[in-house]
């Protein structure tokens, strides 16, 4: 491959990505606030910078994984940002999940320097990030969006495309809307069901071979057996759903379901599993029902 490519956040789910971009090929610069993390992309591959602009510098696109809002913000917009040494014509690809109007705000200090920035969130976690078979949602500009789309199918098993800046974005926060409901839902499902005798690793055996959501597919052993080895964070989904309850109130919809989630979520951080898998909200439910 002859396209060279900044990777910007090699944590958990840059780290997977950065992997195969270099397997694929590519040539791939990379940086992360955390020196661990530098060494362990610079074992598989990626050439190391001391800063998001270091890396930035002469690459044909820019990738980038972070937490936040304010992360994006600082990787791209500080002194020592992406947008500090990007060419023009470079083009972004933003696979965190952070508010569209952030995500959006960037896009535009982008476009002042003739760079252009597109939101592409992924669905799946860290086990999809690591097979290649991510979902990618694309928000921004279509042309450059089909230039570098084999970028794009080189990390996912699925890409789709919904339009302008922000797009992707908010179907990214419906996604997780709707997937925190179904946890929830089966999460008191399941609790109601061992209270009143029934053995969880049973029942979640029979949601999967029955009409069920994938959900069980993907969360159901966790579930059932209180792994909650983290492959996406208490923490993570709360934030996302607090960007879904904006996202709501800029357009005057009612999320019951979803503020019902949030509830849920942050009830079960602040009881000490914030950093643990989504499937940890078992132990909230459980707690609730006295066990």
């Amino acid at each position: 491959m002859s396209k060279k490519i900044a990777y910007l956040g090699l944590g958990t789910m840059g780290r997977a990505m950065a992997r195969n971009l270099v397997d694929a090929g590519y040539t791939v610069n990379g940086y992360d606030p955390d020196p661990n993390a530098r060494d362990n992309a610079k074992s598989f591959g990626v050439e190391v910078f001391s800063s998001a602009g270091e890396a930035a510098t002469n690459v044909d696109v820019i990738c980038s994984s972070v937490p936040k809002t304010e992360h994006v913000k600082e990787t791209y917009l500080s002194d020592s940002g992406a947008l500090s040494t990007a060419s023009e014509g470079t083009v972004c690809f933003d696979f965190s999940t952070i508010s569209p109007e952030g995500s959006c705000e960037v896009a535009e200090e982008a476009k002042k320097i003739g760079v252009i920035f597109l939101d592409t969130p992924v669905g799946g976690s860290e086990p999809q990030a690591i097979t290649g078979d991510l979902h990618v949602m694309v928000g921004g500009d279509k042309n450059a969006f089909e230039k570098h789309k084999d970028i794009l199918e080189t990390l996912g098993k699925t890409v789709h495309y919904f339009g302008d800046n922000g797009t992707a974005l908010k179907m990214k926060l419906v996604a997780n809307q709707i997937f925190s409901i179904f946890m929830c839902a089966i999460s008191e499902g399941l609790v109601l069901g061992m209270k009143s005798g029934l053995d969880p690793v049973e029942m979640v055996d029979y949601f999967k071979t029955s009409s069920h959501p994938r959900v069980f597919d993907l969360k159901g052993d966790a579930l059932a057996n209180k792994d909650y080895t983290p492959t996406f964070k208490v923490d993570l989904m709360k934030k996302d759903l607090g960007l879904v309850a904006e996202m709501a109130s800029h357009v005057n919809i009612p999320t019951n379901f979803a503020a019902l989630a949030w509830q849920v979520f942050k009830s079960t951080s602040a009881l000490g599993f914030g950093d643990q898998d989504q499937a940890a909200i078992r132990e909230f439910f459980e707690k609730s029902s006295g066990k």
